[in-house]
């Protein structure tokens, strides 16, 4: 009897322990984890048409409680999602019942949703839209002594934004972040990111723009009287015959300007050729603009009267 129970014990025992061993494997998995239920934090994906977006605060999660068994649950699985779809769905405010059917969890884990907290969300949906604006540039403080701003150039000028309908259609112009121009005397070039306070709106071009500030000696103004208007067709009287400007000159600049300096022309190649009299405004040159600071402000008058000749 003992020789019987040594034999069938030490026969082939590593066989036999091998096969223990994977009969302990298999009652284990046979046998499982309890089920269970736990709450798990799920991101939320909402999906609205291409030209529509979410303009209010909404959860980037929400909680779902799931039950199943959760040993190696998502090993090789992907992550479960909450998808709420409003590709349908129009501009407005929208109240969404949240349901435990659009939890989105691989098959692979074997898991239930059974609950969705919070179980409603308010999403507001507003149509995108784009608007081109001027850009405005924003200075702080004042040139050097006896310096003036001569002018302001921007590149781009303008600029696109898009956005939310509400908050693009409030926008009538976008400034720059402030550029500080105390005590400078020298013009100057510089790059100023847009100060757009939106969140939601988004320029083209999206980068800081180029500002030129150009800077001169502080200038009068002289009036400048008698220059004489011409025009392109032969024999046309002009009414009044002479124009007066105002022009911003330099302190520096020593030659009184006269009216010789200037040339004054009216065109009537785009008026009524029918018409025997037409009201103008001249275009008043400098003949050498020498010097870019010196600039015609104001011309008087602003139109003038061009009676054709009669044989025309």
């Amino acid at each position: 009897m003992t020789a019987f129970i040594k034999e069938v014990l030490l026969e082939n025992w590593s066989l036999k322990i091998t096969s223990i061993f994977l009969a302990f494997i298999l009652w284990l998995v046979v046998r499982g984890d309890t089920p269970a239920e736990r709450v798990i934090s799920v991101p939320l994906e909402v999906r609205v048409q291409r030209n529509m977006m979410i303009t209010n605060e909404r959860p980037g999660t929400v909680d779902v409680t799931v039950r199943g068994v959760f040993a190696n649950m998502w090993f090789g699985s992907s992550l479960p999602t909450y998808i709420i779809d409003l590709q349908s769905y129009d501009e407005g405010e929208h109240i969404v019942q949240l349901s435990p059917a659009n939890v989105h969890i691989p098959r692979a884990s074997g898991l239930e949703a059974i609950a969705v907290r919070p179980a409603r969300l308010k999403l507001v949906l507003e149509r995108t839209v784009a608007k081109e604006v001027p850009i405005r540039v924003v200075t702080r403080g004042e040139p050097g002594t006896g310096i003036d701003v001569y002018g302001i150039m921007l590149a781009p000028s303008t600029v696109v934004l898009s956005g939310p309908r509400s908050s693009v259609d409030r926008i009538q112009e976008i400034s720059t972040e402030t550029i500080s121009i105390e005590g400078q005397r020298q013009s100057t070039r510089t790059f100023a990111n847009l100060d757009i306070r939106d969140d939601a709106v988004h320029s083209t071009p999206p980068g800081p723009v180029e500002v030129s500030i150009q800077l001169g000696p502080h200038r009068r103004l002289q009036r400048v009287t008698g220059i004489p208007v011409g025009t392109d067709s032969p024999g046309a009287k002009v009414v009044p015959r002479t124009v007066a400007v105002l022009v911003l000159v330099p302190i520096t600049f020593e030659k009184p300007l006269t009216a010789g300096d200037f040339v004054a022309t009216v065109s009537l190649s785009n008026s009524d050729p029918e018409a025997r009299s037409v009201t103008l405004k001249p275009d008043v040159r400098l003949k050498n603009p020498s010097d870019p600071a010196i600039v015609i402000r104001n011309v008087s008058p602003a139109e003038v009267a061009i009676q054709r000749a009669k044989n025309n």
